[in-house]
């Protein structure tokens, strides 16, 4: 456990070396999920298993053994434009193609899903968004 610690610790350390010009810390866990959060008054803190992550925005807690990566990005999702779908029933899959599940329509479906990206699919429609 202390070398899991030292190890992320060192990580912690380089990652804010190299945060200069990023704006956003994107987390992906090993469901596929991709939390963004915003850099400004960012802090980390490793406590009993778990990453929490605070900005002046929000918080998020992170299991460490579900934490795939983390990585500076310019934007939050990479998608400049979110597309809404026609009615009707939509098949939800996360970004890494991880089928979520079926919803009525694509606001029922953005109603439930946790933030992050997501693929919906229509009968004649694929569409990224991202849910923030």
């Amino acid at each position: 456990m202390k070398k899991l610690f030292l190890t992320l610790l060192a990580v912690i350390a380089v990652l804010t070396m190299r945060a200069d010009g990023y704006p956003y810390l994107l987390f992906k866990t090993a469901d596929g999920t991709i939390h963004a959060m915003s850099v400004e008054s960012l802090t980390m803190e490793i406590s009993g298993g778990q990453l929490v992550v605070t900005n002046s925005e929000e918080t998020q807690t992170f299991t460490l053994s579900d934490l795939d990566k983390m990585f500076f990005y310019e934007n939050t999702t990479g998608i400049d434009e979110i597309f809404s779908t026609e009615s009707g029933e939509v098949s939800v899959f996360t970004i890494m193609g991880i089928y979520v599940g079926k919803y009525p329509d694509a606001n029922e479906a953005l109603k439930t899903l946790d933030k992050g990206l997501y693929i919906l699919k229509t009968k004649s429609n694929t569409v990224k968004i991202a849910v923030q």
